[in-house]
């Protein structure tokens, strides 16, 4: 008779939402030590470090996933700045990136529904009894008539997380995106347009900062599947790929910092992604 073998339950990564984190901690910091340092801050569910897949030694990028999302925002408001021995450079902790599509800001922002009798100051009132509560703003519930929704932006990331924990089931909250504002030229005054027009007079590229980077990767990839692995480090503003029809494809990743730009050339370049087949990363000027 065969024994069953113990079944290992993977948590899903997108759930609760903005709960995993993403950690630049250094090559000497192990799993271990990683996941004890976080510990305080709550039930971290998963932990592990991105390691070389030709070495076996860690990139000193880590991923830690807690219970709750207020578990991950307090350790992010928390742990950012602090040290973990032997490392002598402080950690850097931000939000990971998921398979759900979602930007940084996304995580102050939370959708609820309410009865249409509240005004938005009563609407403030209720949650602003747990977090802090910037902005309240009511729109028409289209599914449900004769009901509200109620968009709400908190000053920081831990009040919107335990505002989505502890709102009540009838609110059905959640986080919602911020949509980006789109500045029209035509609508600015006359003396402030200039500000929005691009410059004409080209600077020499050598005095641009190298945040811009070439990438060589498989054909297989898609543009988002090389967005989410460049989006672990902070910064990533925009990313292409252009497909050839051969077995290689070039991408251009843009960072809006240089050292976002050295650090993800200096981590990814021969990073096997997808396993098996090295990616090459270059300054955009190379």
């Amino acid at each position: 008779m065969t024994q069953e073998q113990p079944t290992t339950t993977v948590p899903d990564l997108n759930s609760p939402p903005f709960s995993r984190l993403f950690v630049l901690c250094g090559k000497q910091i192990t799993a271990a030590a990683l996941e004890q340092f976080f510990a305080p801050y709550g039930t971290v569910e998963q932990c592990h470090l991105v390691q070389d897949q030709s070495t076996g030694q860690s990139k000193g990028i880590g991923f830690v996933k807690f219970a709750k999302t207020s578990e991950a925002a307090r350790a992010l408001k928390e742990a950012d700045g602090k040290h973990i021995e032997p490392e002598p450079k402080p950690i850097k902790v931000e939000i990971a990136s998921s398979t759900v599509e979602s930007k940084p800001l996304d995580c102050l922002r939370l959708k609820v529904k309410c009865a249409a009798e509240l005004d938005s100051d009563a609407v403030k009132t209720e949650f602003g009894k747990i977090s802090a509560v910037n902005s309240v703003q009511l729109v028409p519930d289209k599914k449900s008539p004769g009901n509200n929704v109620a968009y709400l932006t908190f000053e920081s990331f831990l009040d919107a997380a335990l505002a989505y924990e502890t709102a009540k089931p009838e609110h059905k909250a959640k986080f919602a995106k911020i949509k980006p504002r789109k500045v029209s030229l035509e609508s600015q005054p006359q003396e402030t347009r200039g500000f929005f027009r691009p410059m004409t007079r080209r600077r020499s590229s050598a005095l641009l900062p190298p945040t811009k980077l070439t990438v060589l990767c498989s054909s297989t990839l898609t543009q988002n599947q090389i967005w989410r692995l460049f989006d672990i480090i902070p910064g990533l503003m925009n990313c292409s790929i252009s497909h050839d029809g051969g077995s290689i494809s070039s991408a251009t990743v843009t960072y809006n910092n240089t050292q976002s730009a050295k650090y993800a050339r200096e981590k990814l370049h021969k990073f096997e992604y997808p396993i098996g087949e090295k990616i090459v990363v270059r300054d955009g000027s190379e």
